[in-house]
C-alpha cells in the first residue's frame, strides 16, 4: 500500500511539475519579422553569436510590441539552462514589476533605460552577468519588457561549469537548488525497495519528463534525448558539476569583494558586544502605560544569525506587544544594515518583486473610496507596491517616502513620481495636504514610536482623506504555535505589534475614522513554508556571510547539502499546509496573519 501511494504521488507530481514548466514554454512567443528598428542596444553575452537577421527580427518585434526591453533566447538553449530558465521565470500572466527572467543570452534596450540605471554600456559580459544586469535593467523598463524565442540564435555550448554562478545569477540558493532536483531522485530509489515494477513505471515518467516539458514548444532545446532518455544517468553528472563548480563571474568576484570589505566592519563592531545595542528595559506598556508586562517570547536573529538574543512583552491591560529592551537607534542601524542594501539588496528585491499579488489587494481596498488623486506610501522601499498598484489606479500619482537611498533610485525607475528622503514625522509639514491617500504596508511595526507616525499621517492628510495601514496581526492564533520561527515576530526588526483594536481606537482618537477593515482577506499564505524554512536554515547556516564567526569547511558544505535534501520536502509540504490548514482556519476565523484598515480623515478634524 505504501508502495503505491509513492508512486502515485512521484507520477502526479512529475507530471504536474512538467506541466508547469511546459505551460511556461509555451508562452513564450517565436520571433518573427525583418523589418528592424534603430532605437535599441544589443548586449550580446560571451560565446553567443547574433546574426543580422535575429538582430533585426528581434529589434522589429520589441519595436512592435512597445517594450523596451527584449530578453532574446536562443532556442536552441542547452537542455540543463533552458528547464532552468522556466523554472526560475515568472509564471504566463505575472507582469509585476520586474519580473522575468531571461537566458542571459542577449538583452535589446533602449538607451533610455540604460541612462535611467545609470549603465553604462558594457564589453563582453558573460551569460550569469547579463542575467543579473537584464534584472536589474527590467526595473527600470516601467513595464515595458519581454522575452522571445529567436530560431536562428546560436546559443553558447552548455557550460555546466559555470551552472552554480548561473543559478546565483537568478537568485537561487544554490544547496536548496540541488536538494529540490535530489528528491524524485531518492523517492525513486525508495519505491525501488518496495516494488520494483512501480519503481520503473515512476522511472519512465522521470525520464520522459523533459519530453513533456519541450515538446510542441518554441523551445528546441540541445541535448534533449541525452537529458531525457539516460536521466538517471545525466542528472546525477549535473548536481555534481554543479556543486564543484569553481568558475566565477564578474558579478560574483564584486560580491565576495563586498562581503569582504563588509567583514572589517563586523569585526569591529561585534568585538564591542551586541548588548551595548539594547536600551535599558522599560517597565511600562508604551501604548497603555501598564505595568502589567509578560514575557512573550526570546528570539535570535533567525533571518540572518547576526549575534544577539531579543524579548518581546505582551502587556497584559491591552495587549500590545513590543520589543523590550529596545534597540537603540545604532542597533537598528546594525541589524539593518546589509538587509535591504548592501549584501542582501538582491534577495531583498527578489522577495518584494513577488509579492503582486498583495500589492493589488491593497490598492483595490480603495475602490468604495473612489479613485485617489495623489497617493503617498511610507516605508516605501524600492516603490514596489506603488509600482504594482498603478494597474488598479493608473491616472493616480503615487509618490514614496523611506529613509534609504533606495527611494531615490525608486524614482529614478519611474515608479514614483517623487521620492521624499527622511523620517515621516519630520517630513509631515513639508507635505502636509498634498495627498488624499497616505498608505503604511508593514511599516509601523518597525517605528520606535508608532503613535508619531500616526500623528504625522493626521497631520499630512486633509479632510476627507484616507490612511491606508496593513501590519502583522499579534492575534492569529496560529503565531503562538510556531513560537519564535513565526516569521512575524521577525526579531530585531518589528519593534511593536498592535492588535486591531487599539489600532482603531489610536486612530480615532487622531480624528481618523476607521471605514473598512480586512483580516481573513490579509492572510499572507506563508506561515508553515517561513518557519519551516528558519528552523531547517539554523541548522545550517550561510557561513559566507561577513559577520558569521565560522568558515565554510568541506564537512560543512556536505551537512548543508543533507539538511536541505531533508528541508525542500518539508518546505513543499509547508506549501501545502498553508494552501490548506492555514487558509481553512483564515477563512473560518475571520482572521489572519496580517490585517488592513482604511481610515477616513474626520471633515472637523484638525492636523
Amino acid at each position: 500500500m505504501i508502495g503505491i501511494a509513492l508512486a502515485v504521488l512521484l507520477i502526479v507530481g512529475l507530471l504536474l511539475n512538467g506541466l508547469r514548466l511546459r505551460a511556461r514554454a509555451a508562452a513564450l512567443p517565436t520571433l518573427s519579422g525583418d523589418a528592424g528598428a534603430d532605437a535599441f542596444r544589443a548586449l550580446v553575452a560571451d560565446g553567443v553569436r547574433l546574426d543580422d537577421a535575429t538582430w533585426s527580427a528581434a529589434a522589429a518585434y520589441a519595436h512592435r510590441q512597445g517594450e523596451d526591453i527584449l530578453d532574446v533566447i536562443p532556442q536552441d538553449l542547452p537542455v540543463t539552462a533552458a528547464r532552468d530558465l522556466l523554472r526560475h521565470m515568472s509564471p504566463p500572466g505575472d507582469d509585476g514589476p520586474g519580473n522575468g527572467l531571461g537566458a542571459g543570452a542577449v538583452l535589446l534596450v533602449v538607451p533610455g533605460v540604460l541612462a535611467r540605471a545609470e549603465v553604462p554600456e558594457p564589453g563582453a559580459i558573460s551569460t550569469p552577468d547579463l542575467i543579473v544586469l537584464a534584472r536589474r535593467l527590467k526595473h527600470y523598463a516601467r513595464d515595458r519588457s519581454g522575452l522571445a524565442v529567436a530560431p536562428s540564435l546560436w546559443a553558447a555550448p552548455a557550460a555546466l561549469a559555470h551552472r552554480r554562478s548561473r543559478l546565483r545569477a537568478s537568485g537561487t540558493i544554490v544547496a536548496i537548488d540541488l536538494a529540490l532536483a535530489l528528491v524524485p531522485y531518492a523517492l525513486i530509489a525508495v519505491e525501488a525497495f518496495l516494488s520494483w515494477p512501480l519503481a520503473l513505471a515512476c522511472l519512465a515518467v522521470y525520464c520522459l519528463q523533459p519530453y513533456l516539458i519541450f515538446a510542441g514548444t518554441a523551445l528546441r532545446p540541445r541535448g534533449l534525448h541525452l537529458a531525457a532518455l539516460p536521466r538517471p544517468l545525466y542528472e546525477p553528472y549535473v548536481w555534481v558539476r554543479t556543486a564543484t563548480g569553481t568558475w566565477t563571474s564578474e558579478t560574483d568576484r564584486r560580491q565576495a569583494a563586498a562581503r569582504t570589505e563588509a567583514r572589517s566592519y563586523y569585526d569591529t563592531e561585534l568585538a564591542e558586544g551586541v548588548d551595548r545595542f539594547l536600551e535599558p528595559r522599560r517597565e511600562t506598556c508604551p501604548w497603555c502605560g501598564s505595568g502589567e508586562l509578560s514575557v512573550l517570547l526570546r528570539s535570535p536573529d533567525l533571518v540572518y544569525r547576526k549575534p544577539g538574543t531579543f524579548t518581546l512583552e505582551r502587556c497584559g491591560g491591552c495587549g500590545h506587544t513590543f520589543q523590550n529592551p529596545r534597540l537603540t537607534p545604532e542597533g537598528l542601524d546594525f541589524y539593518y544594515r546589509d538587509f535591504y542594501d548592501g549584501i542582501g539588496a538582491a534577495t531583498a528585491e527578489i522577495i518584494f518583486t513577488t509579492s503582486s499579488h498583495d500589492y493589488l489587494s491593497r490598492a483595490r481596498m480603495l475602490e468604495p473610496a473612489g479613485a485617489p488623486k495623489r497617493w503617498l506610501d511610507v516605508g516605501s522601499g524600492h516603490a514596489h507596491f506603488c509600482a504594482a498598484a498603478r494597474r488598479v489606479w493608473p491616472d493616480t500619482v503615487f509618490d514614496g517616502l523611506d529613509q534609504g537611498a533606495e527611494i531615490e533610485e525608486a524614482a529614478r525607475r519611474g515608479w514614483i513620481a517623487h521620492a521624499h528622503r527622511g523620517m515621516f514625522p519630520d517630513l509631515a509639514a513639508e507635505i502636509q495636504g498634498l495627498y488624499d491617500v497616505v498608505s503604511m504596508h508593514h511599516y509601523l511595526e518597525h517605528t520606535r514610536d508608532p503613535y508619531l507616525e500616526l500623528d504625522a499621517a493626521a497631520k499630512v492628510l486633509p479632510a476627507g482623506g484616507h490612511l491606508l495601514i496593513e501590519l502583522p496581526d499579534p492575534e492569529w492564533r496560529l503565531g503562538r504555535l510556531f513560537g519564535r520561527y513565526w516569521m512575524p515576530w521577525f526579531q530585531p526588526q518589528h519593534q511593536h505589534m498592535m492588535p486591531i483594536g487599539n489600532l482603531k481606537k489610536a486612530l480615532a482618537e487622531r480624528g481618523l475614522t476607521p471605514v473598512a477593515e480586512e483580516r481573513a482577506p490579509a492572510h499572507q499564505h506563508n506561515d508553515f513554508v517561513t518557519a519551516t524554512y528558519l528552523w531547517f536554515a539554523g541548522l545550517a547556516p550561510d557561513r559566507s556571510l561577513p559577520w558569521s564567526a565560522k568558515s565554510r569547511t568541506a564537512p560543512w558544505r556536505v551537512w548543508r547539502g543533507l539538511v536541505w535534501t531533508a528541508g525542500v520536502p518539508a518546505l513543499v509540504l509547508g506549501y501545502l499546509l498553508d494552501r490548506t490548514a492555514g487558509g481553512t482556519v483564515a477563512r473560518r476565523s475571520g482572521t489572519g496573519n496580517a490585517y488592513r484598515v482604511l481610515a477616513r480623515k474626520d471633515d472637523a478634524a484638525h492636523g
